[in-house]
């Protein structure tokens, strides 16, 4: 049965941005490379065509490529043909609803325009993954975010840049640390606002 690409969005609980794939350049590419291990297991949500997945496989010792697009998936899958590598597993599924495997060290998200950033970290967190490779905080170059570092509350941050667990980035105080390090913090405003739209959120069926 086909559908428009719009109600399927709606359906995953994805916007516009979320749910399609736009390629990135090479340079955010090989940056995410350099931070996998061959002992690493990789978990890539939001996949696109696998062409970074392909390449993770080559270093790491498994690969989950998550991809919600069916059509994208069977297309990549059909230029792969036999050659796909033995240790990059494949699945087409919305990565909101898919759990993360046993055993994940290493999470990816690349994707700028991401609503949901806030359920990836606590699932990767909850299974046990150490680190996210991202760029759906700042939303340019690639983030390395330890998931096993203590996070303060939002509250006891006086002064200086913060990066929330739920996906917000942004500045407290009047300015007088304009090149400290973001603090990681845990319940900012958008922590407040995103409870409230889940709690009044209806899903299409």
């Amino acid at each position: 049965m086909k559908t428009d690409i719009a109600s399927f969005l709606v359906r995953h609980d994805l916007d516009e941005w979320e749910g399609r794939f736009s390629p990135y350049d090479e340079d955010l590419y090989q940056a995410v490379l350099e931070h996998v291990a061959p002992t690493d297991v990789v978990i890539e949500i939001g996949a696109g065509d696998l062409r970074l997945a392909l390449r993770l496989a080559q270093q790491a010792q498994q690969v989950y490529a998550i991809e919600v697009n069916p059509l994208l998936v069977a297309q990549a899958l059909k230029g792969i043909g036999l050659s796909l590598p033995r240790n990059l597993a494949v699945i087409c599924a919305n990565a909101l609803d898919f759990p993360v495997p046993a055993g994940v060290t290493v999470g990816i998200l690349l994707m700028r325009h991401c609503r949901h950033f806030g359920v990836y970290f606590d699932r990767l967190q909850a299974a046990g993954c150490r680190q996210l490779l991202t760029n759906a905080r700042w939303k340019y170059g690639l983030e390395v975010v330890d998931l096993t570092v203590s996070r303060i509350p939002f509250a006891e941050l006086a002064e200086g840049w913060y990066a929330c667990r739920c996906g917000a980035v942004g500045y407290v105080g009047t300015g007088n640390r304009p090149d400290a390090a973001p603090v990681e913090v845990t319940d900012c405003p958008a922590c407040n606002s995103q409870r409230n739209v889940e709690s009044y959120k209806v899903v299409p069926v």
